[in-house]
């Protein structure tokens, strides 16, 4: 049990930091796409229906040019309209005022989305999809293992840390209470997530009966646009939306969808725990089509799998006890991860191949979320108006990253490892405890004192993360 926690723990513990990292940043996604768009402002007046109206001809802009566009409603998270849609990479959204229905000017930015996409993807599609569902096959095997492991001396190491004890038992105690009491969490993620992705471990013939269930077509490349493209005129929003929530109710629909011969207005996912993708449909003269809510056993067991880990459904406490579980969860693994090193440090330091595995766990430790903090600077300091200005946030974040990971694995080979840890970790705590200065020079309107927002939020949990970094390089020797 030793060998199997240690081995499978460490091989996919690597790429169960990044999954753990850009899931838990996910919990606050439209968050933090409103920190990345400061233009926007964090209040808004109530939905006028005329407003909907007014985005009618952005809407068809877009249906001419071949993509499938969605408004997303003002929501207790986003008290504004949001015209997005997906261009086969990235999910590009803008602002509009939902009392007036003018656009409102802001940046261009890959928003919270982007980490969302890491997570579950890797940015890497099918195959992204699947190496992150076999990394949750071996969380399981990991934590099963784990568990057998300490189970002997349990309830000792669980109420005993020594932070000033030897390195390696300080270590092996932050492990153990970063691990037993959100194992629950631990297993509930590990298990849904890869149930929901079950399609991509087991053989087609398994899963055919649920693909042909899925209710809404997933985001896909759009098609090119072509100068004979025919798009009816758009009907009146309004009416369609009151005659949904007759049937959906009254606040729960959530976006609208524009298909090129129907309109989906989808039942948001706050409105239950159950991630139903119930819609109503109208065609383009104003027709109704059809009421979509499959009940089946298979579907009922996907939907409760993903209300559960999307938790889109639970308000704000829910996501930030997401939010800190997942924090948790990333340190035990990542504790995991050292305990490793450590512990062989003394017999195969000198390797190639140990200075390669710790290499990539700097890359990973340290790499990623520098390379995200790097992301909401880069954010705030590119020009506005820049031509590309989504490419250039993505290409802030992976050249981070790779810089991180060269810097790395050079002072792993050159037998430097602790600076390498040390200046990265100097490094992350400088963006993170700057990233609040950052905010109050670059977004307008800001004020010293106001009621707590998403800014202060990021703002203070990047701070704080900053500081817990800085300890942990001061700690190295």
């Amino acid at each position: 049990m030793g060998w199997l926690h240690a081995w499978i723990g460490f091989l996919s513990g690597l790429l169960l930091v990044c999954v753990f990292i850009t899931g838990t940043l996910a919990v606050f996604d439209t968050e933090l796409t409103r920190w990345l768009q400061p233009e926007v402002p964090p209040t808004a007046a109530e939905l006028n229906d005329a407003a909907l109206d007014k985005m009618l001809p952005s809407v068809r802009s877009l249906l001419l040019k071949g993509e499938k566009p969605f408004i997303a409603l003002p929501s207790e998270r986003d008290p504004v309209l949001r015209l997005s849609y997906h261009d086969g990479h990235e999910v590009l959204t803008q602002p509009f005022a939902p009392q007036s229905g003018e656009q409102i000017a802001t940046r261009q930015t890959v928003g919270g989305t982007f980490f969302y996409d890491l997570h579950y993807t890797l940015r890497s599609g099918s195959v992204g999809i699947t190496l992150v569902s076999f990394a949750g096959l071996m969380l399981l095997t990991v934590l099963a293992s784990g568990v057998i492991i300490h189970l002997k001396a349990l309830i000792p190491d669980l109420l005993v840390l020594r932070p000033f004890a030897s390195r390696l038992r300080a270590w092996l105690d932050v492990h153990v209470l970063a691990s037993v009491p959100f194992l629950p969490f631990v297993f509930m993620m590990a298990y849904t997530g890869t149930f929901l992705h079950t399609r991509s471990v087991l053989p087609p013939e398994s899963y055919v009966s649920l693909a042909k269930e899925m209710l809404v077509p997933s985001p896909s490349k759009s098609e090119p646009a072509s100068p004979d493209r025919q798009v009816p005129q758009l009907p009146s929003l309004p009416p369609l939306l009151h005659a949904a929530e007759k049937t959906l109710g009254v606040g729960r629909v959530g976006s609208i969808l524009f298909l090129p011969d129907t309109i989906l207005f989808m039942r948001t996912d706050a409105s239950g725990p159950l991630r139903t993708r119930e819609h109503v449909d109208f065609s383009y003269d104003s027709r109704f089509v059809r009421h979509i809510l499959l009940t089946s056993p298979l579907t009922r067991a996907q939907q409760v799998m993903e209300g559960i880990h999307y938790i889109r459904w639970g308000g704000a406490g829910m996501r930030w006890l997401y939010f800190f579980s997942g924090s948790i969860t990333t340190i035990m693994i990542a504790s995991g991860l050292i305990l490793f090193l450590m512990k062989r440090r003394k017999t195969s330091g000198d390797r190639t191949l140990f200075q390669l595995a710790e290499g990539l766990s700097i890359s990973v430790l340290v790499g990623l979320p520098l390379a995200c903090a790097g992301l909401l600077w880069g954010n705030r300091l590119i020009p506005q108006g820049h031509e590309s200005r989504i490419n250039a946030e993505i290409l802030v974040f992976f050249s981070i990253w790779m810089a991180a990971a060269f810097f790395g694995f050079s002072g792993c080979f050159i037998k430097k490892p602790f600076e390498a840890w040390k200046i990265l970790l100097i490094a992350f705590s400088l963006l993170t405890v700057g990233l609040g200065f950052l905010d109050a020079l670059t977004r307008p309107g800001w004020q010293p004192m106001h009621a707590p927002t998403v800014f202060a939020a990021v703002d203070l949990i990047a701070f704080c993360m900053g500081l817990v970094s800085l300890q942990i390089a001061r700690r190295l020797s």
